[in-house]
């Protein structure tokens, strides 16, 4: 009988360990995400002529990102519950070569909403767990 719950602690304790370090994991992911999406919103931020390589390079950096992340978080959610952030991404470079500077701002607060978003989709909580 004790053996039994030895066994319960043991597999309660794994899927303790397991959602602490998805949290951690999503966290770090999430948030470097975040800050470089930050940061281009800062620098675009009164700029009405986007077509530049500079701007081009930041958003297929942050889409690399995106897409090794991705691969990881797989494991984790459903993929179509997480593919937004890399559709909008993909459309970002195309407002950059379209120079559409009003579009492009849009994705940037959209991309921040879906980070936000999936933080309360990946998030430990009692809703995810059951």
């Amino acid at each position: 009988m004790n053996k039994r719950y030895i066994y319960v602690l043991v597999i309660i304790a794994i899927l303790i360990a397991v959602c602490v370090s998805e949290q951690v994991l999503l966290n770090k992911y999430l948030n470097n995400i975040e800050t470089k999406v930050v940061a281009l919103i800062e620098d675009v931020k009164d700029k009405e002529d986007i077509n530049t390589q500079e701007i081009f390079d930041r958003v297929v950096d942050i889409e690399n990102d995106w897409s090794s992340y991705e691969t990881v978080l797989c494991f984790v959610v459903n993929m179509k519950d997480i593919e937004d952030i890399g559709i909008e991404l993909t459309k970002m470079k195309i407002y950059v070569v379209e120079n559409s500077a009003s579009d492009f701002k849009a994705s940037l607060a959209l991309l921040l909403y879906f980070i936000d978003a999936y933080r309360g989709i990946m998030g430990i909580s009692f809703e995810n767990v059951f």
